[in-house]
Formats: C-alpha cells, structure tokens, sequence
C-alpha cells in the first residue's frame, strides 16, 4: 500500500495530519475543523469500527488475547478499558495489538481518503495520535501537534477518563513524547490555555489554509494522472 501512498501523497496542503497527546485538545482541535466543513478522517474512529464482533480484525485479537478481554453478555464486544490496561504496562502486547489492528485501521482510511478526493474537498484532516508513530507523516506535507505541559495533560485526562494518576502517567508515557511530535510538526498549538483560546488558534490555521491554492493544483495534477496514465497504458497493451 505504501507505493499508493507514495503516488497519490505528493501534496503540502491538501491533506493534514492532526495529532497530539493523549489529553492535550485534539478533539477540540478536530470539531473546530468539522465546524468549517474540513472532512475528518478520525484514526480512533475507526479503531472501533475494525474490531466490532465478527471482521477479521476482531477474530484475529480474540484468538491472541483470549475470551477474558471480550464481555460476552454484550455481544463479544471488546473490552477496550481492561485491554488498555494491558498494553498500556506492557510493550510486548501493545506491539501484538499494533501488529493486528494498524493493518486495518490503514487500509479504511486509505478508503475513506479515495472516497473524499473524488468529491472533491479542498481539504482533508488525519486525525491520529500515532500519525508520527506509524510513519504517516512521511507522505503528509502539513502536520499539526496540539500539545500541553505534562501536568495539565495528566490532569485532564484523570478528569476526562475518571482514572487514577498512575493510570494517566502510563498512558501518556506510552505514546511517543510530545516534545518530539512539537519537533516534527510544521504546526504546534499551544493548549495550556482555555478551549476557546485554542478554537481561535484553530480557526487562524484554517484561514491561512484557506489562502492557499495548492489544492487545486495539486488536484489538477491528479486528475492528469488518473486520466493520461490509463490512456497511454491501454495505448501500450493495444500495441
């Protein structure tokens, strides 16, 4: 899949990779661009949508985590706070998880990618806090890392999840660090403030997106490729 990628992903503007610390505003980050029409393509999402009981994907972490991480009386549906727990303490399970659920999770954004470059979307957001982990920003010109000192994320994330600090610490340590995502990206916004000021740092990155035209050279260029390589290919098959 990684020679598509290659193909299709030449592009700065047209699609933007989000990402963050486990508690440090991406949803926020996210809704403010849904707000403004900018398609999502949500990684966690689709995290859920890949294991739902009865894909491959589910039979497949059922068989390598056993029936204990799957409660029964609801369906098989997937334990997802007792298998975090897990792998959140223990790289070797984490790394099996990843070997089973990533292959997926891939291939139905790359779908859902397809599907909203034909419609034709100026702009699309990846929405994932492993778009630097997994390599995705190697074919994403524009990314973007929100990010929050480590007290405040380890704050709001006992708040938001209702967990205890241990818990909280283990997985945010379990992600790559943030200063090495801050590094990476070509956008860093600060959310040491309020939500509202992060929507209005969120709405300026939208504006400025908005004064490019890269997408609509960048989808001329496709649209060439989509419709000069097939003639030439039947050209040279009929020859």
């Amino acid at each position: 899949m990684s020679f598509w990628f290659d193909l299709f992903f030449p592009i700065e503007m047209l699609v933007v990779g989000l990402s963050g610390g486990v508690a440090t505003g991406k949803s926020t980050v996210s809704s403010v661009f849904r707000a403004h029409g900018v398609p999502i393509i949500d990684a966690d999402q689709i995290a859920r949508q890949v294991v739902i009981p009865g894909t491959s994907t589910y039979k497949k972490l059922r068989k390598e985590f056993g029936d204990e991480y799957f409660d029964d009386e609801q369906g098989g549906v997937l334990r997802r706070d007792k298998l975090g727990k897990l792998i959140f303490n223990n790289p070797e399970k984490r790394k099996a998880l990843n070997g089973i659920t990533h292959p997926a999770i891939r291939w139905e954004m790359f779908k859902q990618f397809l599907t909203l470059l034909f419609t034709g979307t100026k702009y699309i957001v990846f929405d994932t806090p492993l778009l630097f982990e997994s390599g995705y920003d190697k074919w994403i010109g524009t990314t973007i890392v929100v990010w929050c000192d480590f007290e405040k994320e380890v704050e709001r994330m006992m708040k938001r999840d209702n967990i205890p600090r241990a818990d909280a610490e283990s997985r945010i340590h379990a992600q790559m660090d943030i200063e090495e995502k801050k590094k990476r990206a070509k956008i860093v916004l600060d959310n040491n403030g309020n939500i509202d000021e992060l929507r209005e740092k969120v709405k300026e990155v939208i504006i400025q997106m908005e004064k490019s035209w890269k997408p609509y050279i960048y989808r001329v260029i496709f649209g060439l490729i989509l419709g000069v390589v097939p003639y030439y290919a039947l050209k040279y098959i009929r020859s």
